[in-house]
């Protein structure tokens, strides 16, 4: 019972929900183009060829041919501007179309009550609705119940036997309570969907993530690294402002590791791609680019501007605390792009990085 009524009452996702309605709202769109398309030919060939056999009902039959030619170019140009159009057009215009579609099935079911004393008309117009129109649950009950008032108030004027319009109206009722529960099961189902997607696309996109990061430092690794230099470099052609790199390394890191153990020296490398993190400019883009080696990519900065940063983190590592209580020192190389390739600028910022170590270490040069 519990989870029966979960499948009734499950409520929108509160994160994405914009995104929701308007994903939902596109879909009941098309499915009302499609269906505006497909009565207006039925019921045009209906009328052609039923014309003796539905002369009672042909009035009905031509309002609603001629509510679909109208509505039909008003869903289409809504649908094509769905992503611009406001929420309360947007809403209205399925409303609309909704609600005049079951209003015609209550008039088509009146107009035949001398002939079948049936409600079958607007039953299978208000499960159509239910089956394949998402709809929130308010939003539905209001369209059922006001739809369930005009057949009732209405339906004594065509069927003049009380004892037949208290079994439509009863049947009515219930049918419209057992559309409504099943409206519900499809939007929930609906609901379940997109966030499953969401879930799916989220797990993709950390897959993602993870696949162009250093699984030690979280840090962008070799490969992708240099894919954002290139990128990098494209954009500073064309947008010709300037892009600096620095490439750094920790000094004496083999012997970190054959004194104090491999372990030490992976939490040290841990500790200073924190450091950079912590110390970088958001828009800077920082790599593991080998071992103890890493790499800086600065868009928009210029060499000063570089050399400036790369002298702050210098300073915060050779003042930070590390394991074991551990001293260390960086040393790197600063260049400022000047039409070089990719290639050419690691080149020579690996240049400056080895003269700075030549030069006694804990120390960067520029270019």
């Amino acid at each position: 019972m519990i989870e029966f009524l979960k499948n009734i009452i499950t409520q929108l996702p509160k994160e994405n929900k914009d995104e929701f309605l308007r994903e939902i709202y596109g879909e009941n769109l098309l499915k009302l183009i499609v269906s505006a398309i497909i009565l207006i030919i039925a019921e045009t060939v209906i009328s052609c060829l039923l014309w003796d056999q539905i002369c009672n009902a042909d009035g009905a039959i031509i309002v609603f041919i001629l509510f679909n030619v109208i509505m039909l170019p008003v869903l289409y140009m809504v649908y094509k501007r769905i992503n611009v159009a406001k929420d309360v057009i947007v809403k209205n215009v399925q409303r609309i179309y909704l609600f005049g579609a079951l209003i015609y099935g209550c008039a088509l079911t009146l107009i035949l009550q001398g002939e079948f004393e049936s409600i079958h008309v607007y039953i299978i117009v208000v499960f159509a609705i239910a089956a394949f129109i998402y709809m929130q649950p308010v939003e539905s009950l209001i369209m059922y119940f006001l739809a369930y008032l005009v057949f009732c108030f209405v339906l004594p004027y065509y069927q003049t036997n009380t004892y037949i319009v208290t079994i439509l109206t009863v049947n009515a009722l219930i049918m419209n309570i057992i559309a409504w529960v099943l409206s519900r099961m499809v939007f929930r189902l609906r609901v379940k969907s997109f966030i499953d997607k969401k879930i799916i696309l989220e797990q993709n996109l950390q897959l993602k993530d993870l696949s162009i990061r250093d699984s030690m430092t979280m840090l962008l690794n070799y490969k992708h690294i240099f894919e954002k230099l290139s990128e990098e470099i494209g954009r500073a052609k064309r947008i010709e402002y300037p892009l600096s790199i620095i490439m750094m390394d920790i000094d004496d890191f083999k012997y970190i590791n054959d004194n104090y153990g491999h372990l030490t020296g992976d939490n040290i490398i841990i500790k200073v791609a924190q450091i950079l993190g912590n110390t970088c400019r958001i828009t800077d883009i920082i790599g593991r680019y080998g071992g103890e080696e890493f790499i800086i990519i600065m868009p928009g900065a210029a060499l000063k501007d570089a050399a400036f940063l790369a002298e702050r983190i210098r300073m915060t590592i050779n003042t930070a605390e590390f394991e074991k209580g551990i001293n260390i020192t960086v040393s790197g190389g600063i260049r400022e792009w000047q039409g070089d390739s990719a290639e050419e600028l690691i080149k020579r910022v690996d240049q400056q990085l080895y003269i700075a170590k030549s030069k006694g270490k804990n120390r960067f040069e520029t270019m």
